[in-house]
């Protein structure tokens, strides 16, 4: 009986953990249709964050023709550095209530096949917390061709992980190509298909334990694991 409750209790904890910690895309753009704008607004978006998800572009990154693209000649083959202007942008924010955590970045990309020719492209992205001082996220992500897909890691950047809604995460994409020219950008496949989304969780901030409670929580699983022991103990010397 004991072992039963055990087992209970150890479900309970991994299917607890799993409903706050569930990664599923939160925010996410479709580019049919599209082709020179200076804008775009995410086609979807979780309910746990606010509408304010707008994809601009920095004053080096403006606007050439790709069709079902948010595409740039701006791109440059000079490295990626938080210095540049070729860039584009957004921001994420949890709604009120809510506490907002990233995990990954997930994009299609297409342009002109000479800045994309081997050895690649070279794309980072990079996150601000006040919308000033940016940091580059993990490490260059190189694709080959066009029409490629790729996808950045977030989850290992602690700053990105449990935002609450008073807090703006700005997000900026850097691109180093084979040329100095030549359109590059994202781009949907199809119809229904993201050129770009973002993967987190955005929870209410009510489903948060507080250290103290899972500190509560672990003391319970220690306490029914001795007891448990216990009560096997006693039933061998039988």
């Amino acid at each position: 009986m004991m072992k039963l409750k055990v087992a209970a209790v150890m479900i309970l904890a991994v299917a607890f953990t799993s409903s706050i910690r569930a990664q599923v895309v939160i925010a996410a753009w479709d580019f049919t249709g599209e082709n020179t704008l200076a804008t775009s607004t995410a086609d979807a978006y979780s309910t746990g964050l606010d509408s304010s998800m707008l994809l601009t572009r920095g004053s080096g990154a403006t606007a050439s023709a790709g069709a079902n693209s948010f595409r740039t000649q701006g791109f440059q083959n000079n490295g990626i550095s938080v210095a540049n202007t070729d860039y584009f942008e957004f921001s994420l924010s949890a709604a009120p209530g809510f506490i907002l955590s990233l995990s990954s970045i997930s994009i299609r990309t297409n342009g002109t096949a000479s800045f994309a020719a081997s050895p690649g492209v070279t794309q980072q992205f990079a996150f601000s917390l006040d919308g000033v001082n940016f940091t580059l996220i993990d490490v260059p992500v190189i694709t080959i061709g066009t029409n490629q897909t790729a996808i950045f890691n977030l989850a290992g950047t602690a700053a990105l992980q449990n935002v609450p809604n008073t807090t703006t995460i700005t997000l900026r994409y850097y691109a180093s190509g084979q040329t100095t020219t030549g359109g590059w950008g994202f781009f949907s496949n199809a119809a229904g298909d993201f050129g770009l989304s973002v993967s987190g969780t955005g929870v209410p901030m009510a489903m948060i334990p507080e250290p103290a409670t899972y500190m509560l929580f672990g003391m319970g699983l220690l306490v029914c694991a001795q007891q448990f022991r216990r009560r096997r103990a006693a039933s061998n010397k039988k």
